[in-house]
């Protein structure tokens, strides 16, 4: 099955944090570990369609959306961009799900795609 994917640049900061949190707070993952998981998923993004917010107007619509639906401006950035482009919102956050639904975006978990 072929896959049309895309995400916004912020998933790089987040995948980075995650990684971070991995390995230096949780420490269930060695440094070298860390640095060639992040390297992998640097590559696998690179397939993607990343979304860049450059437009003072849909940042505008970003912080609204955000605002209305009482959920971070980080997961409206998300939300803005799958129902911009009518694509499905795959997130485990419970609380952007929820808001997904209430403007008519999809969404599915990462378990849902894996089995």
């Amino acid at each position: 099955m072929l896959w049309e994917s895309s995400t916004v640049s912020l998933v790089y900061y987040e995948v980075g944090n995650v990684v971070w949190r991995e390995c230096f707070l949780l420490k269930r993952i060695i440094p070298k570990e860390a640095t060639k998981l992040l390297k992998s998923i640097f590559a696998m993004l690179q397939a993607m369609d990343v979304a860049v917010l450059e437009d003072e107007e849909l940042g505008s619509a970003i912080l609204n959306m955000a605002g209305r639906l009482n959920i971070t401006y980080y997961d409206a950035v998300y939300l803005i961009e799958a129902q911009r482009l009518n694509k499905t919102l795959v997130t485990d956050d419970e609380k952007l799900a929820k808001a997904a639904k209430s403007v008519g975006v999809k969404t599915l978990t990462s378990r849902t795609l894996c089995h």
